[in-house]
């Protein structure tokens, strides 16, 4: 009989059901065997160092969901590392050899087996309203159970590891890749604009004192006019492409996010008054600095306004918010401008990539470059239908005027 119940506990605990599903047979399967009311399993926080209740099987009676490690029954059995089997003979009592414990009151035994190896993982609660003599064979297949448990919780959290470990070299890949590209992008395109910017700034020069001579001919102002406005497109690009590019000539200062992400703001208030953009601010006062560049790092939330504008053209509201994360100043934009195509997203920090008639696919990759030459990190929530949240994140300056953190 004991073999058949660790077959079967075996054959649970590797299944690939959820962790927590794989517990609650494994409770269900208890109470049968040993004939309890109450099964409980608790997994233990590692960090908080307390323990949590994950599933609990049989009567209604809701045990104690929080278990510090030196509390109740739980507590005993993780202290010592060795299980507790107790069973009250006389008067039902609160009080189990001197440790006071809501979960067992109203019973009569109780067992509260340690889930470890050289690791404690949690712990096994088992309750009965009737007097049990557990035998020492019982005892020892409890044993082997609890180490069962063990293993598998391990194996779980082994590979929950693994995964997220996974995910974050595929995040890091992906973000090399970016960078490798920009990289090879920045490099021609500073040639390019070395080579384009002069004869443009000729011809456009030259098309102006054209226009001035032709006075108000109609027969060829036209023309020249349309020359003129598109030298200045493409100045226009030829200075995005150099913000681009340009890696060096920063110049930094302690600076406060708020007072930069006003003055962006400022700039918008009459588009954003004309758009019909009611503008929400949530930002935390009296933050620590940020070693930045004023004006570029303007240009990064400059570009985040002027994408939300268009994204709400017919009216909505961009919620900006700021606080302080450990070491990191975190600001979030929020626009209800429907969100991103989701078979874009995967291209919008590419250069030169647009969805507009006249854009020049370079405002996101310049903020993108931006916020990663000042050490930060730019991320991008997309709730398609609803709206899109950019969070960037910059790392808190180590001097705040001549105090270190």
């Amino acid at each position: 009989m004991g073999y058949d119940i660790l077959s079967k506990i075996i054959e649970f605990t590797d299944s690939e059901e959820a962790l927590e599903k794989r517990l609650e047979d494994v409770a269900a399967l208890l109470i049968s065997f040993f004939a309890f009311d109450q099964c409980a399993i608790y997994l233990f926080d590692q960090e908080k160092k307390i323990l949590i209740l994950a599933v609990e099987a049989g009567s209604k009676q809701e045990g104690q969901r929080v278990y510090r490690e030196d509390e109740g029954l739980p507590g005993l059995a993780i202290k010592t590392g060795k299980p507790v089997f107790i069973t009250q003979f006389g008067r039902i009592k609160d009080v189990w050899q001197g440790i006071a414990d809501k979960s067992a009151s109203g019973f009569k035994t109780v067992i509260c087996h340690p889930v470890k190896d050289d690791i404690l993982y949690g712990a096994l609660y088992m309750r009965s309203m009737d007097k049990k003599i557990i035998s020492p064979k019982k005892k020892k297949l409890l044993a082997v159970i609890a180490l069962q448990l063990a293993t598998a919780i391990k194996n779980y959290e082994c590979i929950v590891h693994l995964t997220d470990a996974n995910k974050k070299m595929q995040d890091m890949q992906a973000r090399l890749v970016h960078a490798e590209k920009l990289l090879a992008l920045g490099e021609m395109a500073a040639t390019l604009a070395h080579e384009i910017r002069n004869p443009l700034m000729s011809i456009g020069g030259f098309t102006k004192r054209l226009q001035q001579q032709l006075g108000a001919d109609p027969s060829h102002s036209a023309y020249v006019e349309r020359i003129v406005k598109e030298v200045e497109r493409l100045e226009k690009l030829m200075d995005g492409i150099v913000r681009f590019s340009d890696k060096s000539g920063y110049e930094l200062s302690l600076e406060d996010i708020n007072n930069i992400i006003e003055e962006a703001a400022q700039f918008f208030e009459d588009e954003f008054k004309g758009s019909g953009i009611a503008v929400v601010r949530d930002m935390t006062p009296d933050m620590p600095r940020i070693e930045a560049d004023r004006q570029q790092l303007k240009l990064v939330f400059n570009n985040l306004m002027a994408n939300a504008i268009q994204a709400m053209a017919k009216g909505g509201t961009l919620t900006i918010q700021t606080r302080h994360e450990d070491n990191w100043i975190v600001t979030e934009m929020s626009d209800t401008g429907g969100g991103i195509d989701i078979k874009i997203m995967s291209n919008i920090f590419n250069p030169f990539y647009t969805t507009k008639e006249t854009g020049t696919g370079l405002g996101l990759a310049i903020t993108h470059t931006i916020v990663t030459n000042h050490k930060g990190i730019i991320e991008v929530n997309n709730n398609m239908g609803v709206g899109v949240t950019f969070v960037i994140k910059l790392p808190v300056a180590r001097e705040q005027g001549g105090n270190y953190e």
